[in-house]
């Protein structure tokens, strides 16, 4: 194994991705939470390009970090602040849910070892209009529910944060 260029590369970014992935877990105050998860991923998004996926880390910042991350703040901002001016919100994550995510990291890794020699190339060909005909054809209305899904999550928040005013 070479230690060039190309390597060290993908070794930081995967570094990088996997402590601010445990970091998300671990760390107890939620923007700090959200700051982990904003590098975490532009991370992915990182070792997208590094692979040549160039569509898909596009779409990996345009939609979790443009608007999935962008969204976890607007909820931040919206809740009750304390004295201090820092958001009443303290996540009540301990050691043992960060044990559950290393056991679930651990059990993909065994599952999915040697699945990526299997695979030659994407599904759906390597032009844009071939991946978009995959993933707006078949697989529109799933699209539309994580849409809807994300709406009500967002009303529900405004609903819980507005919710001791009356």
């Amino acid at each position: 194994m070479s230690f060039d260029g190309p390597f060290m590369i993908q070794l930081a970014l995967g570094v990088v991705a996997l402590l601010t992935a445990l970091a998300v877990v671990a760390v107890r105050e939620i923007t700090r939470m959200a700051v982990a998860l904003g590098v975490f991923l532009l991370s992915v998004a990182g070792l997208f390009l590094f692979y040549g996926a160039s569509f898909l880390a596009a779409a990996e910042v345009f939609v979790y970090v443009g608007g999935v991350l962008v969204l976890m703040l607007f909820a931040i901002m919206l809740v009750q602040r304390t004295d201090a001016g820092r958001a009443a919100l303290e996540s009540r994550h301990d050691i043992g849910s960060a044990s559950v995510a290393i056991g679930l990291f651990v059990m993909l890794t065994v599952a999915l070892r040697g699945v990526s020699n299997r695979f030659q190339g994407s599904p759906a060909g390597s032009s844009v209009p071939e991946l978009a005909d995959v993933l707006m054809g078949s697989r529109l209305v799933q699209y539309e529910m994580a849409g809807l899904l994300l709406l009500v999550a967002l009303v529900a928040v405004i609903v819980i944060a507005g919710g001791d005013e009356q």
